[in-house]
């Protein structure tokens, strides 16, 4: 009876003790069969899963590998924008290919016959503008003249040359070459490697050679027998009188008119 006898303390205690110990192992035992009843629903969800859900997995791994491509390929284009490559200098031959303007080949003169001011144009224009020169040398001689110069002398003679010759060499100058006769008739003094005239071209031309020209008026007669009908102020300063409104035309369209030429 002793062996059997009932303590409840220690029946107690020893319970609870005892309780404590195991409950570790419940709780995992718990844990365990929750965990592999999940992954059996898994694999059975998995298992389950409908052809057309399959494709569709695919399908969108399928974009995700492009999508990434495309990120590729942007950031590779991007790169070569910031380093790119030399620029390609064609040469001078590939330009004359592909220019559409035509090239003007090497001619003994600059402009074509077409383009060059006949002798009768020139002359109207010359005409026109002595009756100009003559009124301008008036307006600025005349005063001078009447008050330091007895009319009818040399020097009267000379100041009233001085500001007829001085009307061509500033209306040609200030105008590119163009006096007042010549904007009539559409004409205009050119020279071939001067965009616009310089001051020692139309002195040369203006001043000192119309002088001679003048004072010698056959020497004009040069214009309607030379080539490009040229006179004499145009060959000692190498200039050339066009018809502007063809000069325009040829000067764009490189050698249109010189297949014309006689």
């Amino acid at each position: 009876m002793k062996g059997q006898h009932y303590d409840p303390f220690t029946e107690k205690k020893k319970g609870l003790f005892h309780r404590e110990k195991e409950a570790p192992e419940e709780t995992k035992t718990n844990a365990k069969a929750m965990a592999e009843a999940l992954n059996e629903n898994v694999h059975k969800e998995t298992s389950d899963a409908p052809a057309d859900r399959e494709a569709d997995i695919r399908d969108e791994a399928e974009q995700e590998v492009e999508a990434e491509k495309m990120v590729t390929d942007t950031a590779a284009r991007e790169a070569k924008i910031e380093d790119p490559a030399p620029i390609f200098e064609p040469t001078r031959e590939q330009q004359t290919a592909f220019d559409p303007k035509p090239v003007r080949r090497r001619y003994s003169h600059p402009i074509s016959a077409m383009v060059a001011a006949g002798f009768w144009i020139r002359t109207v224009a010359f005409l026109i503008d002595a009756v100009v020169a003559s009124a301008f040398a008036g307006i600025f001689a005349s005063p001078i003249n009447a008050l330091f110069l007895a009319e009818g002398t040399m020097a009267a003679k000379a100041v009233s040359g001085f500001f007829f010759y001085l009307y061509f060499v500033l209306s040609t100058y200030f105008t590119n070459g163009q006096s007042l006769g010549k904007m009539i008739t559409g004409i205009r003094v050119i020279h071939p490697e001067e965009p616009r005239l310089s001051w020692t071209t139309v002195v040369i031309r203006e001043g000192f050679c119309r002088l001679i020209q003048t004072t010698f008026v056959l020497l004009y007669v040069i214009t309607a027998f030379s080539e490009r009908k040229r006179n004499l102020g145009d060959f000692l300063s190498d200039t050339y009188v066009v018809k502007d409104s063809l000069y325009v035309v040829e000067k764009n369209e490189g050698e249109l008119f010189y297949a014309y030429e006689n």
